[in-house]
């Protein structure tokens, strides 16, 4: 389904054990995109991916739940996707009947889900396995949201985040038709992320961010985190500002990569900025790429002149941290070119992401 004016996130849990089970339902709680969610609205999100764990522990031996999130100011939209390959559902009406069980149990688990879920679907094949997919709309307080991440890592060093907490939140225009797509994965056995990625909306137009903390790990994670959380509350056009406050704010830190670009839908141009190992290619009628400087947020912050190419509808442009490699993710851009944003970032970081790093890729495009 093509969802505009929006951005999105995923994350994914590897389940064989109850072990799993626990750590996904952990982790779901404390899930980004659900820090502004009530606490009936988080108990329902973790109730699926538990039920859906759960089954695949149950029936399939092993398989995967991933979470994605698509934001709208005040909304979000969760997908809780269930796959494994197992056995599969020989009859899924019957598999779907209240107390109906094939293991002996009360069999609860995927009506429950159903109820509580906005729109259910299941494919199950036999001996090739089970795609379950539940989706919940729910209401959060995005303000609430962006201090309860900035709070929570900075609760010690708490002046330094006044000046971010004095800027409105910006409605965002009805009238840009941008796609966007984010897929975040992090390091090969870790559960979370020192990479973050952005879409804002401006009365101008849309500014992207990518960040990827020093090193992965929990505290790369939090340090993404942070710089995310207060990018939303001092979001602007103009990237020399938001990199110098950026750098104040990650003093005294592990540092970061930073890459931001705003798409000023007026003059139909990108401007870029970027420190560290983050990377802007823009698939016009050329292919045009914008350069970081080398140095660390935090650490040491290079002068910075903006770059700026051409943007009208029907361009592309991605962003991506060195999880990827360059050359193949640009080849593999121009094939997936025709497909929505959010299949193009899943397949880059995916099929590309490098097995000793941290990987994100943020795409849009501009549709005529």
């Amino acid at each position: 389904m093509l969802k505009e004016n929006i951005s999105s996130t995923s994350t994914r849990f590897f389940i064989s054990n109850h072990i799993d089970l626990k750590i996904a339902i952990t982790q779901t709680l404390s899930w980004q995109p659900l820090l502004g969610a009530s606490a009936v609205d988080k108990s329902m999100i973790a109730t699926i991916v538990s039920e859906l764990a759960s089954n695949i522990i149950k029936y399939a031996t092993s398989g995967t739940i991933e979470l994605r999130s698509y934001e709208w100011l005040g909304t979000v939209e969760i997908e809780v996707l269930a796959v494994d390959n197992g056995p599969g559902i020989v009859n899924l009406n019957l598999a779907m009947q209240e107390h109906f069980s094939s293991s002996g149990t009360l069999g609860l688990g995927l009506s429950g889900v159903q109820r509580i879920a906005d729109d259910f679907k299941m494919y199950s094949t036999v001996d090739h396995g089970t795609h379950v997919l539940a989706i919940k709309k729910i209401k959060v307080n995005a303000k609430l949201q962006v201090l309860s991440l900035t709070t929570a890592y900075y609760s010690s060093t708490s002046e330094r985040l006044i000046a971010f907490r004095n800027t409105e939140y910006i409605e965002p225009s009805s009238t840009i038709k941008f796609e966007i797509g984010k897929h975040i994965r992090a390091y090969p056995g870790q559960i979370v992320s020192g990479d973050q990625v952005l879409a804002f909306p401006l009365e101008e137009g849309y500014l992207l961010a990518i960040i990827d903390a020093t090193g992965h790990g929990q505290e790369a994670h939090k340090i993404a985190l942070m710089l995310l959380a207060a990018l939303k509350k001092i979001a602007s056009s103009n990237l020399s500002d938001l990199m110098g406050k950026l750098y104040e704010l990650a003093r005294g830190t592990i540092g970061a990569s930073l890459g931001l670009a705003f798409f000023d839908t007026h003059q139909h141009t990108v401007h870029y900025a970027g420190i560290g190992n983050t990377s802007l290619v823009v698939f016009n009628d050329k292919k045009w790429r914008g350069v970081s400087r080398d140095g660390i947020l935090g650490q040491r912050l290079p002068s910075f002149m903006e770059q700026s190419t051409t943007f009208n509808p029907g361009d592309m442009a991605m962003m991506f941290t060195d999880g990827l490699s360059e050359s193949l993710a640009n080849s593999e851009a121009l094939k997936l070119r025709h497909q929505d944003a959010n299949t193009i970032a899943y397949r880059l970081v995916d099929t590309l992401g490098r097995t000793y790093d941290d990987a994100s890729c943020i795409v849009l495009k501009w549709n005529k």
